[in-house]
């Protein structure tokens, strides 16, 4: 899952409910083995910056896993430092699905939270086909891995999905879509902004 800056991405993803481990790495460029310094930020590899999540989906429905996803970027906007196409820039929104399965959950989830925004996805859902070899990702360097983690040099702890989306659900129109089955209850709070809160 691709969703701006890896480090942020992996340390929210790791709190969600059935994530069992992560990796940071880097997907959906031409290029085998790319470094960042090298490779990723001169913007020529097409490679976005990506966490691999293994979770239990008897815990964590895959459906929920994609929600989460689009509540914590803005999937309306491509953040590629001033690139608009899609399929280019490091910090592109992005999903990489190993199974038909959750393709269809997450252009299914990604087609509902356009409707409820009425804006145009910039979210790219792509199938990788798996060759006995992660060649379609590539891990990070070792000091990209739970990076936030260790740097806070904080215990993580494991949050409901009501807790995550008021955590990291971001509060803006161009974000908030996507519902399934967990309502996060308005407060009714005088500094509520109006908009669409994420349900999943």
């Amino acid at each position: 899952l691709g969703a701006g800056c890896f480090w942020h991405v992996e340390f929210a993803l790791r709190r969600l409910p059935g994530v069992i481990d992560t990796v940071t790495g880097y997907a959906g460029g031409a290029l085998p083995h790319p470094t960042y310094y090298r490779d990723i930020c001169n913007g020529k590899t097409g490679h976005a910056e990506v966490v691999k999540v293994i979770f239990d989906p008897l815990v964590c429905d895959p459906r929920k896993l994609i929600d989460c996803w689009l509540a914590m970027h803005d999937p309306t906007r491509v953040r590629s430092h001033g690139k608009k196409a899609r399929k280019t820039g490091q910090y592109r929104s992005c999903a990489f699905v190993g199974s038909e399965e959750m393709q269809v959950i997450a252009s299914d989830a990604i087609a509902s939270c356009q409707e409820q925004l009425g804006k145009e996805m910039s979210s790219e859902v792509e199938r990788y086909y798996s060759t006995g070899s992660d060649d379609f990702f590539w891990a990070a360097e070792e000091r990209h891995q739970r990076h936030d983690e260790r740097r806070r040099n904080a215990e993580l702890h494991t949050l409901s999905f009501e807790q995550w989306l008021m955590e990291y659900g971001r509060r803006n129109a161009a974000v908030f879509g996507s519902s399934e089955s967990i309502q996060v209850e308005d407060d009714n709070d005088e500094l509520d902004d109006g908009m669409a809160r994420m349900m999943i």
